[in-house]
């Protein structure tokens, strides 16, 4: 779920971009709402990373009590690994024939253990499932690892200030293999939902692969190796577009392989800021085929103040989304309490059909992290009902 740490924020130019890319301009918030109308207080939701809290099944059963305890609606599982800092992306930790099961759960059904769990706690449980970052893909194919353009050379991308691994969305045999990730899980484990995360590029600068190169020819009559990259043009948004796209396109067949195998799971993406528009995943096209879109809030990771939660991130998104999908906000609980506190009134107040929030703990989810979620929720429900709040 982490974005590279370059990242960096991009203007929009020119009438093109208006019209087919996000605006930066935030949607004003909704109106507070009358006490006869208010919203009840928001769910919380938990993410948790598997590599680092689940060694054994009794680990689980204590997660789950944990859980219980904070009142949480939905654990988001992570069953595919994510980053290449802990150990190679792409790792899975349940009973795969076709991915290879990180080492140490060769006998260690994690997913099964957590369905059970949930289960008795009457906890819903979505599995989380990154699909670009993938440096098993990437080593067993050579030819799908994302390509990139480099001082006028094609090479391939291994991230930013460390390295990663990744596979080129737009090649079809990539698809084919997360999919039939998905297509595994979905039909052989009893999930509620399933929760996309890397679902989109790094930066403008890839894929830049033979095969992408002349498709994008083929397509758009440009070679992204013509490109500069460093300077806005009609070229790089094109170019833009055409990639968002893509990813638009592979999200469709991920609902469409939902539907075939069970259609009652629902589907989310973790999505990065609409106005990081370098990465090639607009919302406004990916949105129609999602059940709920789940915007990273990690205000200080990318040096805003906390009023950008409720402010430009919530209006962008809320203006983008397509009108079926919800929005749950996902925090990491950066920042003091008192942020987080004023985040959560915020939520409440300006976007009552939020009705969730998200939290993210890259690390170890102990009692006393717990904790402090729940008293966050519970400040943020007592001061909204102050006279004159």
């Amino acid at each position: 779920m982490n974005p590279s740490v370059a990242i960096v924020k991009v203007s929009l130019v020119g009438i093109f971009l208006t019209i087919c890319m996000p605006s930066y301009v935030a949607a004003k918030p909704l109106p507070k709402q009358s006490k006869a109308t208010e919203a009840t207080p928001l769910r919380i939701e938990w993410v948790v990373k598997t590599v680092n809290n689940f060694f054994s099944p009794q680990d689980v059963v204590t997660f789950f009590n944990m859980a219980h305890q904070a009142k949480v609606s939905v654990v988001y599982l992570n069953i595919k690994q994510d980053e290449d800092d802990e150990r190679p992306s792409g790792q899975v930790y349940y009973r795969s024939n076709i991915a290879p099961i990180a080492s140490g759960y060769e006998n260690f059904d994690v997913l099964a253990s957590a369905i059970t769990q949930a289960r008795q706690h009457n906890i819903k449980l979505y599995v989380w499932m990154p699909q670009f970052h993938d440096q098993v893909a990437a080593k067993a194919h050579p030819h799908w690892q994302m390509m990139a353009k480099n001082q006028g050379r094609s090479v391939p991308f291994t991230g930013k200030g460390r390295v990663e691994y990744f596979v080129n969305p737009i090649h079809p045999e990539v698809q084919d293999y997360q999919l039939s990730l998905i297509q595994e899980v979905v039909s052989h484990y009893d999930i509620d939902g399933l929760a996309l995360d890397w679902l989109r590029f790094d930066d403008y600068h890839m894929d830049t692969s033979p095969y992408t190169r002349e498709l994008a020819k083929r397509e758009l009559g440009l070679d992204p190796m013509d490109i500069d990259f460093a300077q806005p043009s009609t070229e790089r948004q094109r170019w833009n577009l055409w990639r968002a796209k893509k990813i638009a396109d592979y999200t469709q067949r991920v609902r469409n392989t939902l539907h075939a195998v069970k259609p009652k799971v629902k589907l989310a993406a973790f999505v990065l800021p609409p106005e990081f528009t370098e990465v090639g995943q607009n919302l406004r096209l990916i949105s129609p085929y999602l059940d709920e879109v789940l915007p990273m809030a990690y205000f200080e990771d990318w040096q805003f103040s906390s009023t950008w939660v409720t402010g430009q991130l919530m209006g962008d998104v809320n203006r983008l989304k397509a009108p079926r999908t919800s929005i749950k906000p996902t925090l990491d609980g950066s920042g003091s309490n008192e942020q987080n506190i004023m985040i959560i009134q915020k939520l409440h107040q300006q976007y009552p059909q939020t009705q969730s929030v998200i939290w993210f703990s890259p690390f170890f989810w102990s009692p006393k992290l717990a904790d402090r979620v729940v008293h966050i929720h519970k400040m943020a429900a007592n001061t909204a009902k102050k006279p004159g709040l």
